[in-house]
């Protein structure tokens, strides 16, 4: 009985090595019983095969300008958003972490929707969609650190946008009064 197990293994290794060398298996002379689990001493080297094979096709995905760009997976948000005091990132760092209840360093759809419902600004399921889409960098649907600081800092530079606009429109409010006031001073004069 072992003997028949060694043969069928022997013949099995035979084939492998028949394929891999370019050449097609051997026609079977006598049924081989269905093919037993590999030996876990296989699986690194499939595991590093599927790997490389996935790491080669990234790669002529690249050359020929289909692949999506990666994002660098070290972030760095003192780096890479100076505009940022150390201690607002730490209160932002402690927001994210207070409402990513998986603890996967991710916000996905149903964390923003308790945390929308804790903000007191409840919506619905195709605005957190939208919400997610409009600020997912990565196209995974859900919203990282970073992506959460990108709209942060987003939603600074609207805000002094905003402040610039209300300067420039108090500035145009006063001119128009001082012109309005020299007008009637012009017409108390003149008469």
């Amino acid at each position: 009985m072992a003997s028949e197990e060694l043969a069928n293994k022997l013949q099995r290794r035979l084939q492998w090595e028949e394929v891999d060398g370019g050449l097609q298996p051997a026609p079977r002379a006598a049924p081989v019983p269905e093919p037993q689990p590999q030996p876990s001493a296989w699986a690194p080297t499939a595991r590093a095969d599927a790997e490389l094979s996935a790491q080669l096709n990234r790669r002529l995905d690249i050359n020929e300008g289909a692949a999506r760009p990666r994002r660098c997976k070290v972030f760095h948000p003192y780096s890479e958003f100076p505009e940022f005091s150390r201690r607002l990132i730490k209160d932002l760092e402690s927001m994210f972490k207070l409402y990513d209840a998986g603890r996967d360093g991710f916000i996905d759809l149903m964390e923003l929707k308790l945390m929308m419902e804790k903000l007191g600004a409840p919506q619905t399921h195709l605005g957190l969609k939208s919400m997610i889409k409009e600020v997912d960098e990565d196209f995974d649907g859900k919203l990282s650190f970073r992506e959460v600081q990108a709209l942060n800092c987003a939603s600074k530079f609207e805000a002094e946008l905003k402040a610039e606009q209300d300067e420039r429109k108090q500035a145009e409010e006063k001119r128009r009064l001082r012109q309005a006031a020299f007008r009637e001073l012009k017409a108390a004069f003149s008469t």
